[in-house]
């Protein structure tokens, strides 16, 4: 039976540099739009204009998923006021940042230690075929072969992912959630193979941390150009840095600048 297509408008959202932004794994090309999986759902998805298709999930999820309720207008008037920053929302307006399931959050960015796209891709769709049924991620517990984990290409990581499987549930995200920032990302820390990075990361993208601000090799490096006089700042002082500057915002500016200078970053290597 075909799914049903609905297509309802957005605005200030733009697909293409939300889902291809470094924040979930999950998805792949299909015709004019994206074939994404997330936790239990499977959809696709494509934006003509205004106008978002949808077919396998209802637009009230995708509206949650992408944050299409969020007044990303106000948000970026009050970021560009920082004209440093004002040059990275011009370039990508319309990215968004994803509200994600925080099991298959986790394990996502376990997996992205000094590793890339590409392979947090693979790690996670081998996860999803040796764990997971008909394409759905596998609850917590159901991870629960180190063997088959460390066959899904994760290398060192494999043992973090089947030691955090024994330790968490669906209630202790429901628990952090509802923690402060500061509170929420000490308890991710807690847990085996989480520094400050891919806690930021986690409480960023799927508890609603926003002013979580997570600092990789790209943020580092746009961090030192624009706001340390060139030099490398330590990710700590960077951390310091955002939330100062922006408060609640700070991973909306995360977004825009990790985006923003990975795009440009590989434009000159293929230059």
């Amino acid at each position: 039976m075909l799914e049903q297509v609905v297509r309802f408008k957005v605005r200030y959202f733009d697909l293409v540099s939300t889902v291809e932004s470094g924040q979930i794994f999950r998805w792949k090309k299909e015709g004019n739009g994206y074939r994404i999986g997330h936790r239990d759902n499977i959809f696709y998805v494509e934006q003509n204009g205004n106008t978002l298709e949808v077919s396998g999930a209802s637009p009230e999820f995708v509206t949650h998923f992408f944050g299409l309720d969020v007044n990303y207008l106000k948000i970026r008037k009050e970021l560009a006021k920082d004209k440093q920053l004002a040059k990275a929302i011009a370039a990508y307006p319309g990215i968004h940042i994803i509200r994600q399931d925080p099991w298959e959050c986790t394990v996502g960015f376990i997996c992205s230690a000094f590793s890339n796209i590409k392979k947090i891709q693979l790690n996670m769709n081998q996860i999803v075929d040796k764990f997971g049924v008909d394409g759905r991620f596998p609850n917590p517990g159901a991870i629960n072969n180190h063997e088959r984990i460390k066959n899904c290409s994760t290398g060192y990581r494999s043992k973090y992912i089947f030691a955090l499987n024994n330790k968490v549930d669906s209630a202790y995200f429901e628990d952090i959630k509802k923690l402060s920032y500061a509170d929420a990302k000490s308890s991710l820390m807690e847990l085996p193979g989480i520094g400050d990075k891919v806690a930021d990361c986690i409480a960023l993208f799927s508890l609603d941390k926003t002013e979580a601000f997570p600092v990789d090799v790209w943020v580092q490096r746009v961090m030192g150009e624009l706001y340390f006089g060139g030099r490398k700042p330590k990710e700590k002082e960077v951390r310091a840095f955002a939330q100062k500057k922006w408060g609640k915002l700070a991973g909306y500016a995360q977004q825009y600048l990790f985006h923003w200078r990975r795009m440009d970053g590989s434009r000159r290597n293929n230059a």
